[in-house]
């Protein structure tokens, strides 16, 4: 497990951007460098910066007394790049971000986000899908709320969840708990897939939905998707485990499929909700 501070941190987003664009740019020219016989109908494999899918987690700066400014800045200079775009309004490291998931904040945040992202130029490909990531510490009526703008707004998917302040068990007998911070990994695990299924049931279905804390095995991935999740992302125990945690993870979700007869992991989304 890990508690964090750190905020958000950064250079800032003209060198994001700068970096970013360098990516971008290098993938365009490889994908023109290719072997001119092989047929345009190949799948492409990644996306827009690299052979990986990138995400651009947006949240505003510590500071700022006009927050969906900030997140407006971030798409217009940062969405040309991205798989996708999450609107951050969950961790618990900047003062006042966690106040935008109520119902009127996060509506009318998501509003502003949504306008500012289609009212850019995008080819064929569209625009990115817009997401919203929240925390593991919301009451029933919370969850009722965030569920109730993303299908008002058509949101694109929901990751569940952030980095919690709670101390469950055994953490909390831990001298280092009593530390400021967002607390992740295992001791996520059970507080944040309770969250996801709520969030499964109140969207009836109908919202992709991100699965996220305390992953480290196939198995922790596969109760993901049963509870709701159609993706899961690490974060603590890729950090522990490295990339060679990935094809581990794999394999033993596809041996969890096949022991339960399901085909593909859309088939065992939201196993235990139904």
């Amino acid at each position: 497990a890990i508690i964090n501070r750190c905020g958000f941190n950064s250079e800032g987003i003209v060198a994001v951007a700068k970096r970013l664009g360098a990516q971008h740019g290098q993938r365009k020219l490889d994908e023109t460098s290719r072997n001119p016989s092989s047929s345009t109908d190949e799948v492409k494999h990644g996306g827009k910066a690299g052979p990986g899918i990138l995400g651009v987690n947006l949240g505003k700066n510590k500071t700022s007394e006009d927050a969906a400014a900030d997140y407006v800045q971030g798409v217009h200079t940062l969405s040309q790049y991205a798989d996708y775009l999450v609107i951050n309004v969950s961790s618990p490291n900047t003062p006042g971000l966690r106040m935008l998931q109520g119902r009127k904040q996060l509506k009318d945040l998501v509003k502003k986000v949504q306008a500012a992202r289609d009212e850019m130029q995008w080819g064929e490909e569209g625009p990115p899908p817009l997401l919203v990531k929240i925390a593991p510490d919301l009451s029933k009526e919370d969850l009722e709320d965030i569920a109730a703008v993303a299908l008002a707004l058509r949101l694109d998917g929901l990751i569940i969840s952030n980095t919690t302040v709670s101390r469950p068990d055994p953490v909390s007998k831990n001298p280092v708990a009593v530390e400021v911070g967002g607390l992740s990994g295992k001791p996520l695990f059970t507080p944040s897939t309770n969250i996801l299924k709520e969030m499964y049931v109140l969207t009836r279905g109908k919202i992709p939905l991100i699965g996220c804390g305390g992953i480290s095995s196939g198995g922790e991935a596969y109760e993901k998707i049963r509870a709701g999740a159609t993706l899961v992302q690490l974060y603590t125990a890729f950090a522990y485990g490295g990339p060679a945690l990935i094809p581990q993870i794999k394999a033993e979700l596809a041996e969890c499929l096949e022991r339960d007869g399901f085909k593909s992991v859309l088939e065992a989304v939201g196993a235990d909700c139904r």
